[in-house]
């Protein structure tokens, strides 16, 4: 990354720097040396280039011949007219033009850097439209300052402004002035082009104009939707799924309940779902990415924290996260137990004519589970529960439980075992004639 950091410092120098001295020298082209060093360096660069590895369908590609091939179908002969040392000791220092072609180099690295992910994306934008844009004020500038020392004639604007007997940096202020006025579509007025020329170049940078500023607008949208985590976006999404649900009849008390769930699933993760993260994943990139989300929510359930760490890690690529709303039925009375429910965070109750629900044995809580009885015992639930507040729970149902059974016949034991540690609690229901 250092050799990168070089390669950018002196792309911009070439590209800031060097237009400056082509149109204010004379004969000679000063500083010399320093572009003799810095086509050096672009020349290193290109041998390193011709070995550097790359990225292809996923793969690292590391043959050498195919690396090399690939630079010469691409950048070889680029760089090569951008680096050669020959063109700056050159008898006309316009030669050096040829170098200005190394400024490119700053967005190919930064390019690079946003594909490997090392930086923030949108970093990295900012940062090249903030290079792309004083590399056209630098240009531009140039242009118009070419333009004033070549044209002696009173026309001029070097002759109608006064600015003959004036020091080349006076002009040189003069012209980026024109340039970030006409840029910006200020035009105060007071520098008007005259010649030909001029007026060619004043309608190409005014046409640029238009481009800076709509690419500002769009990365100044960019950077307010980053700096509150998209929370714009979500929302924009989440009034049109009310808009669609208002329309379909939908009452005003679930879409109040739609809403305060939205909001839910973006304080606890940022309106995306770990499933829907996961879905997208290779099934050897998706083991490791869910143990690692949920392996800190596992660690709340004791039946999952107790459990060897080879089951846990194929439990947790089996078992559903899901989240339910306050109120919302997490299993419902009269269906045949098909899932064991493994809560995280929340408080649930039994839901039963005749029960009181305050009953500790009738709640449930972080690091509770509960569905087991009527699952093993196939019968159907006598009672329903409900959630009291938002509930997170990993859900195990029966394909996912018999996948396991397939993968480890120990898991059943162990899930056995485990599961009598709550048998008070079950006796209770038992003893009331209450499956879940």
């Amino acid at each position: 990354m250092s050799w990168d950091v070089v390669q950018i410092l002196s792309s911009l120098l070439s590209g800031l720097l060097l237009p400056v001295l082509l149109v204010l020298g004379s004969q000679e082209l000063a500083f010399r040396s320093l572009w003799i060093v810095l086509s050096l360096l672009g020349l290193v660069d290109m041998a390193i280039s011709c070995r550097r590895s790359f990225g292809e369908k996923g793969r690292v590609v590391r043959d050498k011949r195919r690396i090399f091939l690939r630079y010469l179908k691409g950048w070889f002969v680029f760089d090569a007219f951008s680096n050669l040392p020959f063109l700056l000791v050159s008898a006309s220092p316009l030669a050096a033009l040829f170098q200005l072609l190394r400024a490119s180099k700053a967005f190919r690295v930064l390019r690079a850097w946003e594909r490997s992910g090392w930086i923030d994306p949108l970093v990295l934008r900012m940062v090249r439209y903030l290079i792309a844009l004083a590399l056209l004020v630098v240009w531009l500038s140039c242009c118009w300052l070419f333009l004033g020392l070549t044209d002696p004639s009173p026309d001029g604007w070097v002759a109608r402004h006064g600015f003959v007997e004036r020091s080349h940096g006076d002009k040189l202020l003069f012209s980026f002035y024109w340039t970030i006025t006409t840029l910006t579509s200020v035009g105060y007025g007071d520098v008007l082009p005259n010649t030909r020329p001029e007026i060619l170049l004043a309608m190409l940078t005014m046409c640029l104009g238009v481009v800076v500023i709509a690419v500002a607008i769009g990365n100044i949208i960019a950077v307010a939707n980053q700096l509150n985590d998209g929370r714009s976006e979500y929302e924009m999404k989440q009034a049109a799924m009310r808009r669609y649900l208002s329309l379909n009849g939908v009452s005003p008390n679930t879409l109040l309940q739609f809403q305060q769930f939205g909001n839910f699933l973006w304080d606890n993760y940022r309106g995306v779902r770990p499933g829907q993260v996961l879905a997208d994943l290779p099934v050897s990139l998706r083991r490791v990415v869910a143990q690692e989300i949920l392996e800190g929510s596992a660690d709340d359930v004791p039946l999952l924290r107790e459990m060897p760490v080879h089951l846990r890690g194929s439990l947790l690529m089996l078992v559903t996260a899901e989240v339910f709303h306050p109120g919302g039925v997490i299993l419902s009375e009269g269906e045949v137990g098909n899932c064991i429910v493994f809560m995280i965070s929340g408080r649930a109750r039994i839901l039963k004519d005749g029960v009181d629900s305050n009953e500790p044995w009738a709640q449930f809580g972080p690091g509770d589970h509960f569905g087991e009885l009527s699952f093993f015992l196939q019968e159907r639930r006598s009672c329903s529960v409900v959630a009291q507040e938002y509930v997170q729970a990993f859900v195990l149902d029966r394909s996912a439980y018999d996948e396991m059974c397939r993968r480890d016949e120990s898991f059943n034991e162990v899930l056995g075992s485990i599961s009598g540690e709550g048998a008070d609690m079950k006796q209770q229901l038992l003893m009331r004639g209450l499956v879940v």
